[in-house]
């Protein structure tokens, strides 16, 4: 007799937020809401002045990295890549792995199609997408949250308040 386990279908949403209080509202949100089965990851963009500079970008990776750990705790993962179009990206939680999977010694996400390829691998549309990046490389954060369409609907609710702050 054939046994298996169907897991529940885990979806995939993506919003972007204008700055930092909102992203801030939006992580506390979800922290203080979500279920235990609540992934989340945030993709933000250092300015271009921080990372023409070694030492700059240096400390603002150590600001960042002390930052987001005081936020959301030490065990939280935080990465960093350049991408070609957008330049220099961060990445917190859950898709740390995926965004900085090495190929061929780069790094997915700094690949000129990685980061696209990546958004558009959770079922986002093309067009979409491009928005996503073309926000984030403009300066906004992408909050990226994977749970079942019933918590994710419920997330997007309370999600949406935040639109008047910041």
């Amino acid at each position: 007799m054939k046994s298996f386990l169907k897991k529940k279908q885990r979806s995939f949403y993506v919003r972007a937020f204008d700055n930092l209080k909102q992203i801030e509202s939006a992580v506390g949100t979800i922290m203080d809401t979500m279920m235990t089965s609540t992934e989340f990851s945030v993709l933000g963009k250092l300015e271009a002045n921080q990372f023409n500079n070694k030492k700059k970008l240096v400390e603002k990776r150590r600001a960042l990295r002390s930052y987001w750990r005081s936020l959301l705790g030490k065990e939280i993962q935080i990465g960093f890549f350049a991408h070609p179009e957008i330049g220099y990206v961060y990445i917190i939680g859950f898709l740390v792995p995926m965004f900085l999977y090495d190929v061929n010694g780069n790094k997915l996400g700094a690949l000129s199609g990685g980061t696209y390829g990546i958004l558009r691998g959770f079922g986002i549309g093309p067009e979409d997408t491009m928005d996503f990046l073309d926000k984030l490389d403009k300066g906004s954060y992408l909050i990226i949250l994977r749970d079942n369409e019933g918590e994710l609907n419920r997330l997007k609710g309370l999600l949406s308040k935040l639109d008047n702050t910041g």
